[in-house]
């Protein structure tokens, strides 16, 4: 696990992904990942799933309008992230990101 006082976070990214009831990806694989936060911003539940496709009902759930799921030294987790949202095939969600690296 790193050590924030040895690999500090210097820099963040802040970003969006649209999620629907088909699992995509929603942030790419990157080795200089320090955090991660997921903010779902819909009506929807959406779950995330750690370097494989997303399954309603299996991983890391989100709670609509505010759910939140937090990546760092405890699970800090490199590889791609994927996510499905709990809803019709015409709506998109979305889902906020903010991926600090080192």
């Amino acid at each position: 696990m790193p050590d924030p006082r040895i690999f500090p976070i210097i820099k963040s990214n802040t970003t969006h992904a649209t999620v629907t009831n088909v699992s995509g990806s929603v942030l790419t694989e990157n080795a200089h990942r320090g955090d991660t936060d997921f903010t779902n911003d819909s009506a929807y539940v959406i779950y995330l799933a750690r370097g494989n496709p997303a399954v309603i009902g299996d991983g890391a759930r989100l709670n609509p309008r505010g759910g939140v799921y937090h990546i760092g030294t405890s699970n800090l987790f490199y590889g791609e992230v994927f996510g499905i949202a709990d809803c019709d095939a015409q709506v998109d969600c979305n889902l906020s990101i903010e991926e600090g690296s080192a």
